[in-house]
């Protein structure tokens, strides 16, 4: 078999098994796995309303570069700008202050740079809080 033969069967085999596996897929950035509060939640009741933002990434990030931040309806910052990682390393933790929590959608914007990669990702996601008790439906 000459050499070019090699290298273009070596292409297509790598190619067909690279498409072929998408189940193997393997995140290079960090991208949240699990939130607190849920994205699209609505909390029913002030006994329910959590008193921190929690968000956890795929992979470690580097803290100082990264930030979280909660916004109310009425566009103002709700969170009380005390971001903390906590012990697994992969979450951010902000806490809330619950003296401006009115009914409405709140949003979070995140931030984090990847200590694997050195990448960036951000995103934000929202949550709602109707200020009636879940009793009252």
């Amino acid at each position: 078999m000459s050499f070019s033969i090699v290298i273009s069967f070596a292409i297509v085999f790598f190619y067909v098994i690279g498409t072929s596996l998408p189940f193997l897929s393997v995140y290079g950035h960090p991208i949240p796995v699990s939130y607190e509060p849920r994205p699209n939640q609505i909390i029913n009741s002030t006994q329910t309303l959590p008193d921190k933002v929690t968000i956890t990434f795929t992979e470690s990030f580097e803290s100082r570069a990264s930030s979280l931040k909660v916004i109310g309806p009425n566009n103002e910052r709700i969170d009380n700008n005390d971001l903390k990682v906590l012990d697994s390393s992969k979450a951010l933790s902000i806490s809330l202050d619950k003296s401006k929590v009115i009914p409405g959608v709140y949003t979070v914007n995140w931030l984090v740079l990847s200590k694997d990669d050195g990448h960036i990702t951000k995103g934000s996601y929202v949550f709602s809080f109707d200020g009636q008790s879940s009793q009252n439906q």
